[in-house]
């Protein structure tokens, strides 16, 4: 176990890492210590050529029950003392909820798969976190609601550009615009999550197990697979087709780890993938 702060620890598990949210006795709100650190945290499991998935739970009773709104001045700017122009208070303002939309988009961005593993309540930025997951894996006490319009302010960070890439446009008008909570159940109906599980233990195996098949793999071909869904959201069929035949052609097709899994497999055995 790494203690990276306060509010982070990062665990290794034979190739895969559990990167914790460890503010258990403030259910995880999001402080800016705590999302601050997520891209420095995944940096250092990216370091590590071992790890071949990532796994985000959280510690204590819930997964996170969104920003900490307790902690003033979250965002590097939001208090204006008089010491500067109006003007210069909402580009302060800005950067700051651009530095927080950046820490959640350095899950999305990752280039290993991060699946969320959800208990307890999942609310607001918690939302935020778990959107920029590759996959969700939730406990059947699991409660999820986008809950900043029932606090008055438009979700920012992350969650209005990415549920709707999860969900169809029906069900996210109505997350988003009633900012209601809605049970483990509903969200694996709508396909918020990919299943449910009694317990959080039961929920956090079930991710073990779909974080070791995707290790079993080669590396490369992991990386590369996310590298091209991301790239493929921004880009048409045809522009998708194309980079994704040079990459294969420049990258898996040349790689060690092909030519082990043709002589493993003319040799009846499993793979040994090196990631090269």
């Amino acid at each position: 176990m790494k203690t990276l702060s306060t509010t982070l620890e990062i665990e290794k598990k034979g190739n895969i890492a559990i990167l914790w949210l460890n503010r258990a006795k403030k259910y995880n709100a999001l402080s800016s210590e705590l999302w601050g650190g997520i891209p420095d945290a995944l940096n250092k499991i990216l370091l590590d050529d071992d790890i071949n998935a990532i796994i985000l739970a959280g510690r204590g009773k819930h997964f996170c029950v969104g920003i900490d709104l307790a902690e003033a001045g979250f965002a590097a700017g939001n208090q204006n003392d008089g010491s500067f122009s109006e003007a210069e208070s909402n580009l302060r303002q800005l950067d700051g909820t651009q530095r927080f939309q950046t820490a959640i988009s350095s899950i999305a961005e990752c280039e290993l798969p991060v699946i969320g593993v959800i208990h307890g309540y999942c609310l607001g930025a918690g939302v935020d976190l778990i959107t920029a997951c590759d996959i969700r894996i939730c406990s059947a006490d699991a409660n999820f609601s986008v809950r900043e319009t029932k606090i008055g302010i438009v979700a920012d960070v992350g969650t209005l550009q990415r549920l709707p890439k999860i969900l169809n446009a029906g069900h996210v008008a109505e997350l988003v615009y009633t900012g209601k909570d809605i049970s483990a159940q509903r969200a694996e109906k709508i396909g918020l999550v990919n299943d449910v599980f009694e317990s959080f233990d039961a929920a956090f195996d079930a991710a073990y197990g779909v974080a070791s098949e995707i290790a079993y793999n080669s590396t490369l071909a992991v990386r590369g697979t996310k590298f091209m869904l991301r790239q493929s959201e921004n880009l048409t069929t045809d522009q998708s087709l194309l980079l994704n035949g040079m990459f294969t052609l420049m990258t898996s097709l040349k790689s060690n780890d092909l030519k082990e899994s043709m002589r493993a497999f003319f040799e009846k055995r499993p793979p040994k993938y090196t990631g090269t």
